[in-house]
């Protein structure tokens, strides 16, 4: 049997009998340059000598942003960063040919931010409406100079512990400047303030379709300078919120096994080292991203306590391709079709607006017919014990003018016929159909003088008991 011989010489600090070992170098791959950062945010919230105070994490709470407040890094994974905009289709809204789009359910998912009925709506450049105008001026004259930068506005947030309305603006311009919004820059946009008149109703605007929006329009923009023939740009800067990207591919796009639980929101689960570790682990099996299973999304109960479940479907999609980087120019502009159909897309619908205030309307009425009830046991024991009181009929006769303030609508000429008969009925005011008629016709119009002359002072009492039962 012949003999092998290794010609390669040991040296005098290297044992004839040591094995060699073998490094796995990681592939060099361009990174994302990126105006969008979680690093601001995550300082605010994990500021070890200043944390936020109780109001502010409750006014973060009441504008439906809680999920932020549970962000585990500080960094964008710059070579992943930049395979997900370089491979992301802009027109289609997603991912892997198609195989990941990009829903606001998904957004909402993995950032747990308000996916709510109400349109996000930015003010044009040069708009002199009135409201917003003077909404501006305020919010400017926190600051010195009309641009602020994003780091004065993070020191501005610290200081308003308070919570109250300026600082639910500050914050909402904060993060939408410099995390999940879309500016070129380090100057804050003040557009976005046109959806901050009332604080109130932040949390019921659908701001996961707002991102969806922006980061289509940054990456389409990018993609255009970055694979261009010609760079007009020395330094291609990303605008988009990017990590919005990341966290979805992490969770959605799964490498071999599943090494991070699923969790509402899926942010609070991606720490720095999680995503360090897969993004090595997919390097070191492939050499590129985009290689995996692609599992559905989680739906998410929100009662008390947030529950996960998997959508499953019937065969998972399987990415056994590789999705290298496009060489391909992107069109230059969006085909003017697209662009109206998302201005169309800016405007909200009558119904939108109008659901939020019916919700408070019907809270207020409902109030309004059990205090009806309280006052009529009330005016009857009264009517009982002083049956002679000036004072107690003055107060029944205001209240039933307050009811019959009521109708709204006008009266046909037949109900002015019947203006002057003496009919018990009339008088009595039934707060259960005032509330349920309250856009038509309340009640038969009487003057409310005639209860003067009345004998019988206790007719004029809410009669609610007897409807309520």
């Amino acid at each position: 049997m012949k003999e092998l011989v290794c010609n390669r010489e040991c040296t005098p600090s290297e044992p004839a009998n040591k094995k060699r070992k073998i490094s796995h170098k990681m592939p060099k791959m361009p990174s994302l340059r990126s105006r969008m950062s979680p690093s601001g945010i995550y300082q605010f919230i994990n500021n070890p000598t200043n944390k936020p105070s109780d109001n502010q994490i409750l006014a973060i709470k009441q504008m439906g942003f809680e999920g932020l407040l549970h962000l585990q890094t500080d960094t964008i994974p710059g070579n992943l960063a930049y395979w997900l905009v370089s491979t992301f289709d802009p027109y289609k809204g997603c991912l892997l040919d198609g195989s990941l789009p990009i829903l606001e359910e998904d957004i909402h998912a993995c950032m747990g931010i308000p996916m709510g009925p109400l349109v996000v709506d930015e003010a044009p450049i040069g708009d002199k409406y009135p409201q917003f105008l003077s909404l501006l001026e305020d919010f400017k004259s926190q600051y010195e100079g009309d641009l602020i930068d994003v780091k004065v506005i993070l020191r501005k947030l610290s200081t308003q512990i308070d919570g109250g309305d300026s600082f639910k603006r500050n914050f909402i311009v904060y993060i939408f400047s410099s995390f999940l919004g879309g500016v070129k820059g380090n100057k804050v946009s003040l557009r976005i303030l046109k959806s901050l008149s009332d604080t109130s109703l932040i949390s019921e605007y659908n701001w996961c379709n707002f991102i969806k929006k922006k980061l289509a329009e940054q990456v389409l923009s990018w993609q255009k300078e970055e694979f261009s023939e010609e760079k007009t740009v020395k330094e291609n800067w990303f605008s988009g919120p990017i990590m919005v990207l990341v966290f979805i591919y992490l969770d959605r796009c799964v490498c071999m096994v599943r090494t991070v639980s699923r969790q509402y929101p899926t942010l609070s689960t991606w720490t720095k080292k999680a995503i360090s570790k897969r993004i090595q682990d997919e390097l070191k099996s492939k050499s590129s991203f985009g290689y995996g299973s692609v599992e559905g999304g989680i739906v998410i109960n929100h009662k008390p306590l947030p529950k996960i479940e998997l959508v499953q479907s019937s065969k998972p999609t399987i990415v056994s391709e590789q999705h290298p980087m496009p060489k391909k120019v992107i069109p230059s502009v969006l085909e003017e079709e697209d662009k109206d159909d998302r201005d169309r897309n800016n405007v909200p619908t009558s119904s939108q607006v109008n659901n939020v205030f019916v919700d408070k309307l019907v809270s207020k009425a409902n109030n309004m017919a059990k205090a009806f009830v309280e006052y009529t046991s009330v005016a009857s024991e009264a009517f009982n014990k002083l049956p002679s009181s000036e004072v107690v009929c003055k107060m029944v006769a205001a209240v039933d003018g307050i009811a019959y303030g009521f109708n709204l609508s006008q009266q046909s000429k037949s109900d002015e016929e019947n203006e002057g008969k003496d009919n018990e009925e009339d008088h009595v005011v039934h707060a259960d159909k005032v509330v349920e008629n309250v856009l038509r016709d309340v009640q038969e119009n009487k003057n409310v003088d005639n209860v003067k002359g009345k004998d019988n002072v206790e007719d004029h009492v809410v009669d609610t008991d007897k409807e309520v039962e």
